[in-house]
């Protein structure tokens, strides 16, 4: 489950690396402490008055319900890798959302299905290079050190009827070798989990067919929290019924 989140954590710079072959052939600072207002002293009264102090009741926490039984969302996001990635492998900038949606099944019987929705975040990806389809074609000519003079006898000599023919069976290709890059089907006994659970205070484990374990956090407002590695550092997956 674990493994291949962390795989997932790869693919947007394995799809901008085939996209540039393409192209080519500590501690946290203190905040400065608020300065003290200066109140003006206000005239005292003849009289001393007593002043008697409202009450503020705090609204109590509302405890989630002990019943986890139920279908929760979680996303991870990944607009600033894909954003990062886009920059630094072709020079063009973008703002697209991404995000990776994760499917978590607690079922009465104590079963559990889980689902990561890889074919949709590869959707997405594929659908972000289309977005870009004119930046994304402008670096790569750039890279190869085409003009748009080049551009045009190369798609002339090659029998397209125009240069935008020739464009888009360029950018074509390209999108093929991103798609081809990521074979789902290297992940699929990972993307799709099943097994049993059990609850133990304010922590689910689950056992998967294959014997391995994993541990959900139970947070005071019901949703669920789940860590992953990356590299160095973690990512943490919050998800909430549905």
């Amino acid at each position: 489950m674990k493994t291949v989140i962390a795989k997932l954590l790869t693919l947007v710079m394995v799809l901008m690396a085939v996209l540039t072959m393409a192209a080519c052939g500590g501690k946290s600072e203190e905040q400065p402490k608020e300065e003290a207002a200066v109140e003006e002293k206000a005239e005292e009264p003849a009289e001393e008055e007593a002043i008697e102090e409202e009450v503020v009741e705090e609204a109590p926490i509302e405890e989630a319900s002990g019943d986890y039984t139920g279908n929760y969302l979680g996303q991870l996001d990944f607009s600033d890798t894909m954003k990062e990635q886009f920059s630094q492998s072709m020079g063009v900038e973008i703002d697209d959302p991404l995000f990776l949606e994760i499917l978590l099944d607690l079922n009465e019987d104590e079963t559990f299905n889980y689902k990561i929705d890889a074919e949709k975040f590869k959707a997405d990806m594929i659908n972000i290079l289309k977005n870009h389809k004119d930046e994304i074609l402008a670096s790569t000519f750039e890279k190869l050190g085409y003009t748009k003079d080049q551009v045009s006898k190369i798609a002339q000599r090659n029998g397209y009827e125009d240069e935008e023919a020739f464009k888009d069976a360029f950018f074509e290709q390209l999108v093929n070798q991103a798609d081809e890059s990521w074979n789902l089907d290297d992940y699929k006994d990972m993307l799709e989990i099943s097994g049993t659970y059990t609850v133990d205070d304010k922590t689910i484990t689950m056992k998967s067919e294959d014997g391995k374990q994993n541990k959900i956090t139970i947070n005071d407002d019901g949703s669920l929290s789940l860590v992953f590695p990356n590299g160095d550092q973690e990512v943490t997956l919050i998800m909430t019924k549905q």
